[in-house]
């Protein structure tokens, strides 16, 4: 049998699931999680491994033990052929497009919305032993054979696996509302108002603002003898949301330009997007300098195992990989969405931008943009419908807005199947954890049997073996790569090529 290396992923399994700070709830040592550190991975298989409930920081994967964990983390998705529009997208949208037009803020309308790619993850302090991949890598006898490994450089040169150590500071909880005694307060209606006796039945009904601001501008037209010009019929058709977007005139003040790159650090923009990334972690969650700097940058946000690859039949575009997709304003660099682009769907990584445009809502701006990517993908591919948008925490309130996308699905912890937000809210009222699927028949159809187990590729003190050779050799690992087929799924056990230290 022949095994080329090349086409293949390649990953280091931590069997001891991680226990360390939860970054939403705070308690100190209630989030689990298993993880793994991946030197390469194709898209076809992280793809795979997202559809499972895993999801990547840097170079590191990992995968929340959802009935274990203290705030259960599920994998949420949106599909775009079906999104509408909600009133605070197309408020935020044109509120976008009207800074644009004249340079102007509208105050006090910022609301922090937590991403999960801050909160500190214990595989970035791992130090891979992925070493010496490219030196000739040997096959235990009557197994594999002809292995071949074309050679490929990170961007700086490094061969190795680079050691991750970026502490994510985390946004501090509200101790004083936790502190207050709300047993002597004044007892309020759901509306927040005193109790009384309701509205006075003697004086007319209260205008809407729009009603009243067009009143009065009919006033001041008829006393110039003049009429309200009549409002062009509507066709029934609701406005885009391309439409809504690209609503700006080339006489606005300001102009926007969106670039899809690929990031390394002899971009021309590396230094732009790092200063960027920086300024957004101190101001918005706080950290140290030291904390967030070019290195932190680059392991985090710029480093990636996916393989990129372009779109099949020669479609044209910019192909399958991680990007980073800038936002300018005339010419200066005001926002990133990190993204990868994988077979069918979008998954986006992070965003951060300049928090002095934080008044724009960029990170809901930022998710309308990379829906309308998608749209624009799937007229050239056409089962490009996805929009993955990391984890769902319901026990967090800073983490339901991605909810608010529709229709988004949440991923079953158990059977891996979809199912629509709506449907998952009341049970997770109920309990943070909960088998979303009702159907108690459905199960895994994507679990590994012994034979399957058996044939997984380890490589072992540079061999290069099956697993059933290997666990002869290290008896003591069976559970834990049980475990892992169980984890990432038998497809993606048997494509992934698993590093095992020798030592």
């Amino acid at each position: 049998m022949s095994v080329d290396l090349s086409a293949k992923s390649l990953a280091q399994w931590f069997s001891d699931p991680e226990q360390h700070k939860c970054g939403y709830c705070k308690s100190s040592s209630g989030s689990m999680s298993f993880g793994m550190l991946t030197e390469e991975l194709t898209v076809e298989d992280y793809k795979d491994l997202i559809d499972r409930g895993w999801r990547r920081s840097g170079k590191y994967c990992y995968k929340p033990i959802m009935n274990e964990t203290c705030c259960p983390q599920y994998a949420i998705r949106c599909d775009t052929t079906q999104f509408t529009l909600n009133k605070s997208h197309k408020k935020i949208m044109k509120k976008f497009n009207k800074f644009l037009n004249d340079g102007v803020f509208n105050k006090n309308t910022y609301t922090h919305q937590q991403d999960e790619s801050t909160i500190q993850m214990p595989g970035f302090n791992k130090v891979s032993t992925i070493i010496d991949l490219y030196q000739e890598i040997t096959t235990e006898e009557g197994n594999l054979n002809n292995i071949t490994y074309n050679e490929v450089k990170d961007t700086d040169g490094d061969k190795h696996l680079a050691q991750t150590s970026i502490d994510n500071g985390t946004k501090k909880s509200n101790a004083f509302a936790d502190s207050i005694n709300t047993s002597s307060l004044p007892i309020y209606n759901k509306k927040g108002l005193k109790e009384g006796t309701g509205a006075d039945p003697t004086r007319p009904p209260c205008k809407k603002a729009k009603l009243l601001r067009l009143e009065k501008k009919k006033d001041k037209l008829s006393l110039k003898g003049e009429q309200l010009p009549l409002a062009p019929k509507s066709n029934g058709t609701e406005k885009s949301l391309r439409q809504f977007l690209e609503d700006v005139q080339p006489s606005f003040k300001h102009k926007l330009k969106l670039v899809l790159e690929r990031m390394d650090v002899s971009h021309e923009t590396f230094r732009e997007s790092s200063d960027l990334f920086k300024k957004y972690q101190m101001a918005v969650h706080n950290e140290r300098p030291d904390d967030c700097d070019d290195d932190s940058f680059y392991e985090f946000l710029v480093s990636t195992p996916l393989k990129h690859k372009p779109f099949p039949n020669g479609i044209d575009g910019p192909g399958y990989g991680s990007f980073h997709q800038q936002y300018w304003i005339d010419d200066k660099l005001i926002a990133v969405g990190v993204i990868d682009i994988l077979p069918g769907c979008l998954s986006s990584v992070y965003f951060f931008y300049d928090p002095d445009y934080r008044d724009l809502t960029l990170g809901t701006y930022g998710s309308l943009r990379e829906i309308q990517l998608v749209l624009d993908l799937q007229n050239k591919i056409p089962n490009f419908k996805y929009y993955y948008m990391g984890f769902y925490i319901h026990s967090c309130p800073k983490m339901r807005y991605k909810g608010k996308l529709n229709p988004s699905y949440l991923l079953c912890p158990e059977t891996y199947t979809w199912f629509k937000i709506d449907k998952c809210v009341p049970k997770l009222d109920i309990s943070k954890y909960s088998r979303l699927n009702e159907d108690s028949r459905v199960v895994d159809t994507n679990s590994g049997t012994v034979d399957e187990v058996n044939k997984i590729m380890v490589v072992y003190g540079h061999k290069l073996m099956y697993m059933r050779d290997f666990l002869r050799v290290c008896e003591d690992q069976k559970d834990g790569f049980n475990n892992l087929v169980k984890q990432v799924g038998k497809k993606s056990a048997l494509n992934i090529v698993f590093w095992v230290c020798s030592s």
